[in-house]
């Protein structure tokens, strides 16, 4: 099977990353990549001529522009994996006045893909309804982990070392920072817990401010990193944060950073929501608790004191995360659409 993977960017996306590695170690599929320059008729041609020789197209997380550009100049099956709505997004920054153009902008490729993917079941639910679309062809792929860039390490343990409680993201409003930092805050009079914040973007600066403001010194901000930098900052961590927003799409997901601390063996304290509890069990495998700041600090308070319980998540956290979704399940999951649309379209030309 060949599948050509194209968009104008994107194509290094996690998202996009963890397929990928799972595809490369399944001998009979074969990945071609072609990043699009609208309006360039030698690449018009170059399209065309890959559309005869691969069996899908994917076109990858946020590309809902590419979606029409590539149905026009091609006719073999394309799967859009969007992984988020524009129209939710303006909604979670409070963007109104752009909702209703937001809305078509979604429900256009959203219509014209093939096969529609969603990253989880709640997620999937909410694009049928709110988009009128076909059930049939919106599919749940859960995000995964690379295993062989999220793996264990061994942490050096040092007399009087502090129990660091990590996070890292990219400043979404989603991402509940805010809250984090005044978590950090109602923690400031026990010495022994640190903060390690990891990543930049909009709401970043809000949550310096924050800690500038109740002068926090249990707190650093590493700012962005690069992605191979990822598994041993976290490998780090005694105990890893994952998103406490107040917004809609927040209840929906379940986070690139929660696949990526389980499968590297860490226990996560996230947001209790219908989405997470799609894959993880509340004290059997991840930690839950609602939102609100003072919550949050008691919760690590908790975990804190009752370090075998960390130790019981996370390597259930583990087992979960490297039998059930690493990259190369994931990928097998992936090809069960193209195979599942492959069937039922032979069988409606045999009808």
């Amino acid at each position: 099977m060949k599948i050509l993977f194209t968009g104008k960017s994107k194509l290094d996306y996690n998202r996009v990353k963890v397929i990928k590695a799972g595809l490369e170690q399944i001998p009979e599929v074969e990945v071609i990549e072609l990043v699009l320059r609208k309006g360039s008729s030698a690449q018009i041609k170059e399209l065309k001529q890959l559309d005869k020789e691969v069996d899908f197209i994917y076109i990858p997380p946020f590309r809902h522009s590419d979606v029409s550009y590539v149905k026009k100049h091609t006719t073999k099956p394309i799967v859009f994996d969007p992984l988020i709505s524009k129209y939710l997004t303006k909604d979670d920054y409070g963007q109104f006045w752009k909702l209703p153009i937001k809305y078509m902008l979604d429900k256009i490729p959203f219509q014209k893909a093939d096969i529609l993917l969603t990253d989880t079941n709640a997620h999937r639910s909410y694009f049928i309804e709110k988009f009128k679309l076909d059930a049939e062809k919106v599919k749940t792929l859960y995000i995964g982990a690379d295993s062989r860039k999220f793996f264990n390490q061994q942490k050096t343990e040092t007399k009087n070392s502090k129990f660091i409680v990590g996070f890292y993201g990219s400043f979404i409003p989603l991402q509940g920072t805010d809250k984090i930092v005044e978590a950090a805050y109602h923690l400031k009079d026990h010495p022994s817990i640190f903060f390690e914040i990891i990543g930049a973007g909009y709401t970043l600066k809000k949550a310096k401010e924050l800690a500038q403001k109740w002068e926090l010194k249990n707190i650093h901000f590493h700012g962005k990193v690069n992605y191979d930098q990822l598994n041993p900052l976290i490998n780090t961590f005694d105990l890893c944060l994952g998103i406490f927003g107040d917004s809609k799409k927040a209840d929906m997901v379940i986070p690139n950073k929660v696949y990526h601390y389980s499968a590297i063996g860490k226990c996560t304290l996230t947001k209790d929501t219908h989405g997470i509890k799609e894959l993880f069990t509340e004290n059997e495998n991840i930690a839950l608790c609602n939102n609100d700041p003072k919550a949050i600090a008691q919760s690590i308070l908790a975990l804190k004191e009752n370090p075998s319980d960390i130790t019981r998540m996370a390597k259930a956290a583990e087992k979960l995360l490297r039998t059930e979704y690493n990259e190369i399940e994931v990928a097998k999951r992936f090809l069960g659409f193209f195979e599942e649309l492959k069937k039922n379209t032979s069988t409606a030309k045999a009808d």
